[in-house]
């Protein structure tokens, strides 16, 4: 192997480590989620409606009153861009087709199959209730964290947390016969 090959090959092997190494780091997150409004989380999503299922890798980003996420195909590429403010929504497809509306659910429904529903999921995902609307069912486990919310007909099972802070790892949504699964590999709160 000629030398500039071997260099490049121990620099892809470093910087691969290195980035594993990175990815295991375990984060320090607040044990409470009260006053969360700005965040940002990388992670997957399953998405299963009816018997069709669909994964994806996300990035989400979102700041009081407004939303960005991202779903990137297994192989890194993207399948969808959303943008969400008060103004209405902006969906862009991996093909650069733009879709607008002033409802996400609307539009995630007629461009992508399925409800997302990002008034109540900005909460949901960092373990509160929304705070609009009535809690019809909760559980929660001897910290005081959600183990299970319903709202709005949704039912959200927190599977898991990270470590002993009050962000979850992994979740589970269901309304009617759309099913969520979402594993969060990366919080951050700053701004």
């Amino acid at each position: 192997m000629p030398h500039s090959y071997r260099i490049f090959a121990i620099g892809f092997v470093l910087a691969v480590a290195t980035g594993c190494a990175a990815l295991r780091t375990p984060q320090t997150l607040p044990a409470s989620n009260a006053g969360i409004d700005t965040f940002s989380l990388s992670g997957r999503v399953a998405v299963k409606l009816e018997q069709r299922g669909y994964s994806a890798r996300l990035n989400w980003r979102h700041v009081a009153g407004g939303d960005r996420l991202r779903l990137l195909s297994p192989v890194g590429s993207v399948i969808a861009e959303l943008e969400a403010d008060a103004s209405g929504a902006m969906l862009t497809t991996g093909d650069k087709k733009v879709y607008r509306s002033g409802d996400v659910q609307a539009l995630t429904r007629e461009v992508l199959g399925w409800n997302l529903p990002l008034d109540g999921l900005q909460y949901w995902v960092v373990g509160r209730a929304e705070p609009a609307l009535p809690v019809q069912a909760e559980e929660r486990d001897t910290l005081g964290r959600l183990t299970r919310l319903t709202q709005s007909d949704w039912h959200i099972s927190y599977l898991a947390y990270v470590g002993e802070s009050a962000l979850p790892a992994r979740m589970a949504l269901a309304y009617d016969t759309l099913s969520l699964r979402l594993i969060i590999d990366r919080w951050d709160l700053t701004e």
